[in-house]
């Protein structure tokens, strides 16, 4: 049997990529602006951490670099949560910093991967980030986007507010106008969500809840 004839490929045939289309190049543009901010304000979080860690572990900076150097945002987290327990701390301190560190531990994640994976789909406008090459089980994929860095940028500048006058003693505002803007700052609900977990990770969740609940008593005839 013969080959069917190869389709003769016209120049017309030719689809120029998104990447050096004008609107491609503004949403290229568009997403590095936005990680440019998103990344320089995340950088001034983890100073934030630093601080709020050796407040709370009631050291000299001194003995703090020693002690804590190389620690990062999520075992810092971990150790000022441990450490305000074991200080002359309030509840409602307590509770604001779960409540921050809640959301900074999601946003760290989301900067992990965006940092060692990089986004695909920048140009055609849906872009995502995805761990598949390196993933030995189930992929993590999220979509990533300016609206979403500048949603996370906002959620880390809050966190700031809450640092600075919650836990590192900053004094609050001595005018009116001053002390509304920041309780409005402080009730501002978090912007960023982030995607639910992939549908395999929340059947192994649900097992895991049966399990401990144990099995279901037999139907009554």
């Amino acid at each position: 049997m013969t080959e069917p004839p190869k389709r003769y490929r016209s120049p017309f045939d030719y689809k120029v990529p998104a990447s050096q289309t004008e609107e491609g190049k503004e949403r290229i543009r568009a997403y590095y602006e936005a990680l440019g901010c998103f990344v320089d304000i995340f950088a001034k979080i983890e100073t934030g951490i630093t601080l709020t860690l050796w407040k709370y572990a009631r050291t000299s900076p001194t003995i703090a670099k020693v002690v804590f150097a190389g620690t990062k945002i999520e075992l810092g987290s971990s150790f000022i949560k441990q450490l305000a327990k074991e200080a002359s701390t309030t509840q409602e301190q307590r509770d604001d910093l779960d409540f921050v560190l809640q959301q900074l531990g999601i946003i760290n994640g989301v900067r992990n991967n965006i940092l060692h994976y990089g986004a695909t789909s920048v140009a055609e406008g849906n872009a995502i980030v995805s761990n598949a090459l390196k993933a030995k089980g189930e992929a993590n994929v999220f979509p990533i986007s300016p609206t979403l860095l500048d949603q996370m940028t906002e959620d880390l500048r809050k966190i700031t507010w809450h640092i600075a006058y919650r836990h590192l003693g900053r004094p609050m505002p001595l005018g009116q106008l001053g002390r509304a803007f920041l309780q409005g700052v402080f009730l501002t609900p978090w912007q960023y969500k982030h995607p639910t977990e992939p549908k395999s990770q929340r059947a192994k969740a649900r097992k895991a809840q049966t399990r401990k609940r144990g099995p279901k008593p037999p139907r009554q005839p």
